[in-house]
């Protein structure tokens, strides 16, 4: 039988180790851009914008991930493109709806699996119902 005092030792021990851990992997972080994710057509907010930790060479793709969303993706690597996120998915609000987006406020100029991120960087997800029109 463990004695109360010995559990209270423990189970402080163990915190105490989580708690260590916890910090140790947020100093792995090499890069921690600002992401967000919206959808337009309901005017919802998916995920507050906040930072993300994420390791040198990271993509946009990558930050998305990141938040934990339910997400689909088809191909990979350079040619990653998101059709869903949280079950909204592309064409559900019209032949142009669908994911984009924005790169430091302005619409992303390469693919989502081929932009690489710094700690500098403010993403937003957002769904569109003229995803075209978000480029002009």
């Amino acid at each position: 039988m463990i004695k109360p005092y010995l559990s209270f030792s423990l189970l402080a021990t163990a915190l105490l180790v989580g708690c260590g851990g916890e910090e140790a992997q947020q100093e792995a972080c090499d890069v921690s851009p600002t992401i967000s994710v919206y959808n337009a057509a309901t005017e919802e907010t998916l995920y507050q914008e906040k930072s993300v930790c994420l390791e040198d060479d990271a993509t946009v793709l990558d930050a998305l991930k990141a938040t934990g969303l339910d997400l689909e993706v088809t191909g990979s690597g350079d040619m990653s493109y998101v059709t869903a996120i949280e079950g909204v998915e592309e064409k559900s609000e019209g032949q142009s709806s669908g994911w984009v987006f924005a790169f430091n406020g302005a619409p992303g100029d390469e693919g989502a699996g081929a932009k690489e991120v710094e700690s500098t960087d403010v993403i937003q997800w957002r769904f569109e119902e003229d995803a075209i029109a978000f480029f002009e």
